[in-house]
Formats: C-alpha cells, structure tokens, sequence
C-alpha cells in the first residue's frame, strides 16, 4: 500500500538549492520511501523516531504515521550538516 507524503517547509526550502540531477534523484527516493517507508534506515540517539535514505552524499529524514499512511519527509541535505541542523 504506497503512502501520502507531507513536505515539510524545511524540505521544500532546501530541495530548492539543488542542481537539477540531484533534484531528480531525490524525487525518485521520495517516490521510494512512499512505496516502502520502511526500505530507508531508523535513526537513533536525539533524531530516535526518524528515518533516513541515503542519496549519495545527501540524506533525506522524514518521519512515518503508520495510523494515517502518512511520511511526512522533514529535511534533506548533506550528510556532513543534516543531523546538526535537525537536532535544533
């Protein structure tokens, strides 16, 4: 059963900075995650609730709400930032 997605303005504010090709890989992943929620991995530690999937360099998090088929996908950006900037 595929799932709706909810993007966050987070989300949406950073896929904006992107070159075209990373934005096309990042539309393929989020149409992955919304197939399978569960294919990406479970964060743990502060983000303990939050998925990641790993595109590369960059790593989309998003969250799951199983009861309403929802993923709300909440940040994606370089692994090197993503985690700091999500713990604020």
């Amino acid at each position: 059963m595929s799932y709706t997605a909810r993007l966050s303005k987070s989300f949406i504010k950073s896929v904006k900075v992107f070159p075209k090709d990373v934005k096309e890989r990042i539309a393929e992943s989020v149409k992955e995650i919304l197939s399978n929620p569960y294919s990406g991995v479970q964060l743990v530690g502060g983000l303990k609730g939050f998925w990641k999937k790993r595109i590369g360099k960059y790593r989309i998090v998003y969250e799951i709400d199983e009861d309403n088929k929802l993923v709300l996908f909440l940040d994606v950006g370089l692994r090197s930032k993503i985690y700091s900037r999500m713990k604020r």
